[in-house]
């Protein structure tokens, strides 16, 4: 029972660090556009601050290629698509 008290309490203060974090993050984003922006302005520039951090959390977790293995994987890719 405390175990699971215990993962209940942690769960709740990542939350609440983790919506700080996106507020802060909204805030600084806020402060960067000019005054004249639209709604859609900031709903664009907040879909792509959250794409860059997926793909940043991606990279952490999954690793990433070198250029050498990227331009290899896409030269394979594209002679087999010739090969047809």
């Amino acid at each position: 029972m405390k175990e699971a008290l215990d993962s209940i309490l942690m769960n709740k203060i990542m939350m609440q660090k983790l919506m700080t974090t996106a507020k802060k993050e909204v805030e600084s984003l806020l402060k960067k556009l000019p005054d004249s922006c639209s709604l859609e302005d900031i709903q664009y520039h907040l879909y792509v601050v959250q794409k860059i951090r997926r793909g940043l959390d991606t990279a952490n977790s999954d690793g990433v290629l070198s250029q050498d293995e990227v331009e290899k994987r896409l030269l394979d890719k594209m002679n087999s698509l010739c090969a047809r």
